[in-house]
């Protein structure tokens, strides 16, 4: 039992300091011998609970979507306006970006993995697929453009104050019935 809990405790070590590492460098320039550095296991060790860089990165990347499924899923259970739905939806994504290192390393993946392939990414398709229940298109695309945006123009790889720029961001634009501010009708 001691073992598989140090196995176990070994396994996160490592997602830990692959999130960072991929955090900083991206996929292309991420170095698995700096992954076995940061965790103080020898690259053979590493291999043993990853095989290659594409595992550890499908582990992240499967990270995410766990914890975008359950965001998702709290946040169509709640009695809102769409609007408000995705608000509360990237506002909750943008938190915990800030808060885990492997969320936020595994946008970065996401992000690389926008530019490679036209297939959009499984975060982009749940958000976009909770703006259109039940109003439009565009409105999850601003969900979109407001968490990716903040994410990208984000000043340092932690991205401390992502959740305050993406609650700013929603709160610039009028609920129904309200002027932008600054404007008049």
């Amino acid at each position: 039992m001691a073992k598989q809990a140090r196995a176990r405790r070994t396994h996160e070590l490592v997602l830990d300091a692959a999130a960072a590492e991929f955090l900083r460098h991206g996929y292309p320039r991420a170095n698995l011998q700096h992954v076995a550095d940061r965790t103080g296991l020898t690259k053979g060790a590493l291999y043993g609970h990853f095989a290659s860089k594409e595992q550890l990165a499908q582990a992240l990347t499967t990270h995410l979507d766990e914890v975008v499924d359950k965001l998702v899923a709290r946040t169509a259970a709640e009695d809102l306006p769409a609007r408000d739905r995705l608000r509360t939806l990237s506002c909750a994504l943008a938190e915990r970006i800030e808060s885990d290192v492997r969320v936020n390393a595994a946008l970065r993946l996401v992000m690389d993995e926008i530019h490679s392939t036209p297939e959009p990414p499984k975060l982009l398709a749940d958000l976009r697929a909770l703006g259109e229940r039940p109003p439009t298109a565009p409105l999850a695309d601003l969900a979109i453009v407001i968490l990716v945006g903040a994410y990208c123009t984000a000043p340092d790889p932690d991205r401390r104050g992502l959740a305050e720029r993406v609650r700013d961001l929603w709160d610039a634009f009028p609920t129904d019935g309200q002027a932008l501010s600054g404007t008049s009708r």
